[in-house]
This record gives C-alpha cells, structure tokens and sequence, in this order.
C-alpha cells in the first residue's frame, strides 16, 4: 500500500471517530454538562450568553489613546445612523450615546479598562498572557468589542495600538489619527483633514470620504481600498492589491504607481511597464505593492 493511500485512510478514521464521539458526546447530555464546566471556569466559552456589556459615562476628552486586543470603533452618532460604522456596533447604539464608551466582552477575556486622565481617554484590552487564555467553542470573535460615541469637538488626536482586532472611525473630527495593528481590519471613513496614518501586519484598510490633509496606508498582507479621497495620499502593501476611485478628474492628481509583480492601470487602462508617474494638482497619489495590482479610476475631464 502506498504512503498516499495509508495517508487517507488515517484521516478518514479519525473523521469517523470525530462524528462517533460527537454524538455519542450528544446522547449522554455531554453539552449540559460542558456548560456546568463552563459556569465553573472563566477559560472556558461553549455557548451563547457568555458576554457582558457596560455603558460608561467618561466625561469629555480631547484624544484618545487606545492599546491591547480589541475591536474598537470610534464614532460620530451619525455615522451610525447613517449606516457608516461595522456590523458590531448596531446593537451597542442608544439615541444620546455621544460622550460615552460601550463596551462587550467575552466572559474569558476580562473587561477592557477604560479610564479618563485629564482630558486623555485612555483604553485598555487584554494582552497576550497566560492568565487571558480561553477555550473558545462558539466561532464567535473573542475580542472585546469597544465604541467610543464622540461628540461634534474636534479631537485633538486618536493614537491605537492594537494588537489583535478590527478598528473602525467613523464621522469624527481629529487634528491627527493613527492606528497600528499587529493583526486585523481597518476602516477610517468620513473624515476631514488633518494626517492619518494606519498599519495593519496582516489584514485590509478601507479608507472613504477623507477630505484634505495626508492619509498613509499600509499592510503587510492585505488589500488597500480607497474611494472618494484627496490631498496626500500614500498606499504600500507587500501581498495585496490596491485600489483607488474618485469623483475628481484625472487632471488633479499627481501619480506615482510601482509594483513588481503585478498589473496598473488606470481607467481601465492597462500601463506597461510596471511603473506609472504623471503630474497633476493640487492632490498626490503614492502607491507601491510588491506582489499585487493597482487600480486606479478617475472622472472624465
């Protein structure tokens, strides 16, 4: 028999033996018992009903500063009636939210700290240590889920430093924004000048509606999509594509594309060779990618 073959045969017996204590798991109340463990010991989630959710009243602040294994949002009200913030927040929303932090989390990764120093809303997650470990049974993410409602003010800045976790802002006003992220998604929407900067290792950054001012992406692995946005703006990841599309003319932006392995173009038009440069003003386009494609599209003159 060949190595192949005996390869097959193992892992269909242990499928089969997987199905066989599955449902021998099933006849014997092993998942009453399972969640009695579950009661018993905060490292273990097999079911629903294991989160916690707490609204804080955090007073103003004038920046943010957020760090840890989170999926945070931070959120003009609007954008959420508008239907601009991520799928999680839709359910932490209440009419006269501004001013507040909601925050959800899983019963084995304790409750982000959240603390007002001076005007500095300062956001803690768990980290990466033994006494966060959790046994999580139920597919469901488990990092807290963290939104900061802010008010019409314009911030002075919002600095996050997560390491595993999604990131979205939304409808609010910051001199200076950046965000870095060990692992996880990053959406900045609706914004107005000043400079945004957002790194990620491994996920994708969507950025729209960003007026004025610089705006720097980058991900290691990832896609960069980028739509209705101007002034200074810069996209570079390793393994991804990026994407750029806009309701100004093609006249208004100087461009530099590069990749190495992969295909530009602009307006559908395919560019040979894998560089592009052309002027324009008052805007700047910067983008790189070493493996992946460049899309950039333009309104007619």
């Amino acid at each position: 028999m060949s190595r192949l073959a005996k390869f097959f045969i193992i892992c269909a017996a242990v499928c089969v033996l997987g199905i066989v204590m599955t449902f021998a798991g099933y006849a014997a109340g092993g998942v009453d018992d399972l969640q009695k463990v579950a009661d018993k010991h905060e490292w273990l989630n097999v079911g629903p009903n294991s989160t916690e959710t707490d609204v804080l009243e955090v007073g103003e602040f004038q920046s943010i500063e957020a760090e840890g294994s989170l999926d945070i949002a931070v959120l003009a009200p609007a954008s959420v009636k508008d239907e601009a913030a991520p799928d999680f927040v839709e359910d932490m929303y209440y009419e006269g939210a501004e001013g507040t932090v909601v925050v959800r989390w899983g019963k084995g990764n304790g409750a982000p700290v959240v603390t007002n120093e001076d005007g500095v809303l300062k956001i803690k997650g768990s980290t990466d240590s033994i006494d966060n470990v959790e046994v999580n049974l139920t597919g469901d993410d488990p990092s807290p889920d963290v939104v900061v409602f802010c008010s019409d003010n314009e911030l002075e800045s919002i600095n996050i430093n997560g390491k595993y976790g999604d990131t979205a802002i939304a409808g609010v006003k910051s001199k200076s924004t950046k965000v870095n992220a060990d692992s996880g998604d990053i959406e900045i929407e609706d914004m107005e000048g000043g400079e945004i900067t957002a790194e990620t290792q491994t996920g994708d950054i969507a950025a729209g509606g960003i007026a004025g001012g610089k705006l720097a992406l980058k991900t290691g692995t990832g896609d960069i999509d980028i739509s209705k946005c101007a002034g200074e703006i810069s996209a570079e990841t390793t393994t991804g594509d990026i994407e750029f599309e806009t309701t100004l003319p093609q006249s208004q932006f100087e461009m530099d594309l590069s990749v190495n392995t992969g295909e530009i173009s602009v307006n559908e038009d395919s560019i040979d060779p894998n560089e592009f440069y052309s002027k324009g003003e008052p805007n700047k386009l910067t983008f790189r990618t070493d493996t992946g494609d460049i899309d950039v599209n333009f309104a007619e003159d």
